[in-house]
């Protein structure tokens, strides 16, 4: 069905960046659906075939019952009980994604973290057991594309992460253990941002930045906030994340080197032992 959408507005001699512009879609968006790496929603394709001029009520119809029937619910479909429908989303385009780059301010990436680190943050978040357990499994699940070699991970940690006790103390020499050894994974790129490289513009919140395709521009952003993560897509989003691609440059080039990284993180476990 996505070869005949895509055929529809080639044959119209549509470019991508057309049809974006006409239904306020970011480009990105558009290319996604196109390339299957997220689903389409009824509303969408309805836009789409209204938009080509394909308005033959069986036809449309064709077309519905198809992307019902395509459509399978992914490994995070079962925590919404438990997941904002946005982190859903995002846990969705988080699967698809063929770059993941993430700069953290004050805690542990969660597709980095051992059990101990994400049980102690859960247990501050409920008091709900049963909740605890859920978010656990949600994150270990998440962490499974770490072993995918064809995904290429981008990780920037300020120092403060790593001295920013969340666990006990043997939870978190675990922990430091586990950020070495991922360290060296050859799909796995991991930074320190040192107090020492002083103030970096952009450096005042966590970001994660998902690369959807092998188009540079193609990009998601999930901002965090204190109130909550903010997730920018459609025309806005995909302006604000060309600014946040600008910032982790930035921030990777003031950043100890990956070959460093090994080593500053046994300083600070040899300081645990202290």
């Amino acid at each position: 069905m996505l070869g005949e959408i895509r055929e529809a507005r080639e044959t119209l001699h549509l470019t991508q960046k057309d049809v974006a512009e006409a239904l306020d879609w970011s480009v990105s968006k558009l290319i996604r659906i196109e390339n299957g790496s997220v689903g389409l929603s009824i509303t969408d394709l309805k836009a789409l075939l209204l938009h080509y001029g394909i308005t033959d009520r069986d036809r449309v119809e064709t077309y519905v019952e198809m992307a019902k029937a395509g459509r399978k619910p992914g490994w995070w479909d079962k925590y919404k009980h438990t997941s904002s429908p946005e982190f859903l989303k995002f846990l969705g385009l988080e699967s698809a994604a063929v770059i993941i780059r993430q700069y953290q301010l004050h805690l542990i990436p969660g597709l980095l973290q051992v059990p101990e680190y994400t049980r102690s943050l859960v247990a501050k978040g409920t008091g709900d057991p049963e909740v605890q357990e859920r978010r656990i499994r949600l994150r270990a699940e998440r962490q499974e594309r770490l072993g995918d070699t064809d995904l290429e991970h981008f990780f920037i940690l300020d120092e403060s992460v790593l001295r920013r006790r969340v666990t006990d103390g043997d939870g978190w020499r675990t922990q430091l253990h586990h950020l070495r050894e991922i360290s060296r994974r050859p799909n796995v790129t991991l930074q320190i941002l040192p107090f020492e490289a002083g103030w970096i513009d952009g450096m005042q919140s966590s970001f994660e930045l998902l690369q959807l395709s092998e188009q540079d521009n193609d990009l998601f952003l999930n901002l965090s906030q204190p109130d909550g993560d903010l997730f920018f897509d459609d025309v806005i989003g995909a302006e604000k994340a060309a600014q946040f691609i600008q910032i982790f440059y930035r921030l990777e080039g003031a950043a100890r080197t990956p070959e460093e990284t090994p080593g500053f993180i046994d300083k600070v476990l040899q300081e645990l032992e202290d």
